[in-house]
């Protein structure tokens, strides 16, 4: 069985028909799980209506940084009260984007500290997306209280190498991108990683890296489908069910075989996202 632990099946350009094919290829293929991830509140909406209409389907609810300039109070707080839904799991994909410049620096700060207080009200887990802000956003999130002890307190420990169980933040830094150091630093914090597409391109050798440094324990797969599609499919719409080849990768990278790897990673998503079916 496998794990997405971040696809966007709600995506905007998805027709009903589309939706309902890539449903059924989940359903036909190894896939157990996913977390059907929002980026603002229509798509948190469309992504509990998935969870609502498919077993295997959870959702994470929240804004992105790219919706810093357009964002109100307001939609925060209908993402709170989106967050009381029973298959809501995760306050996400939340962060910071510097990618193509930096005009609304200050809204995306604003915007990314007012959900990491509103998974700290809610006591839910946290996913990040983080990219050309690497260090600012681990300082916000520590700023912010998502690594303090109280928070870790909230969550039942996770299992660490030689079967030590050790605190658990329930932060995702989904699709990371950040150097092998740093994901280090971030377990320490009680962090996991969340590895996707990349870590299967040719080109991939710093997430390959962070593959094979960073303890399966502390690993999620992902797709962040419809994007960023795994070798041997890149350039192609990337979707849900691709993720046994990061899985595969992954599994080579550690030296254990697919099954384990499989079994390893879908234990990891469900005691993250408090999946207990």
């Amino acid at each position: 069985m496998l794990f997405d632990a971040h696809t966007h099946l709600n995506f905007e350009k998805f027709s009903d028909e589309e939706r309902r094919t890539l449903a059924q290829e989940i359903e036909e293929s190894e896939l157990g799980y996913i977390i059907d991830v929002a980026d603002c509140v229509s798509s948190a909406i469309q992504a509990l209506k998935d969870a609502d209409d498919y077993d295997w389907c959870y959702a994470a609810v929240g804004i992105h940084p790219d919706h810093a300039s357009v964002y109100t109070d307001a939609d925060i707080e209908e993402i709170r009260k989106l967050a009381a839904h029973p298959k809501a799991r995760a306050i996400g994909e939340i962060g910071l984007d510097f990618y193509y410049g930096t005009d609304d620096r200050e809204q995306q700060q604003e915007l990314f500290r007012k959900q990491i207080r509103l998974a700290n009200e809610l006591r839910m887990p946290i996913m990040i997306h983080t990219r050309d802000a690497n260090q600012l956003t681990m300082d916000i999130l520590t700023e912010e209280g998502a690594f303090s002890e109280e928070r870790k307190s909230w969550f039942p420990m996770r299992p660490g190498e030689g079967s030590v169980m050790v605190p658990d933040a329930r932060v995702q830094m989904h699709c990371y991108s950040g150097s092998p150091e740093m994901a280090e630093e971030y377990v320490k914090l009680g962090a996991t990683i969340s590895l996707g597409g990349p870590v299967t391109f040719k080109n991939g050798k710093k997430a390959a890296e962070v593959a094979r440094r960073i303890p399966i324990e502390f690993l999620l797969s992902e797709t962040d489908a419809p994007y960023m599609a795994p070798e041997p499919l890149r350039g192609r719409p990337n979707k849900p069910h691709y993720v046994q080849y990061v899985v595969r990768r992954m599994a080579m990278i550690k030296g254990i075989s697919y099954e384990e790897a499989s079994d390893i990673l879908t234990a990891n998503g469900k005691r993250f996202f408090g999946i207990e079916d």
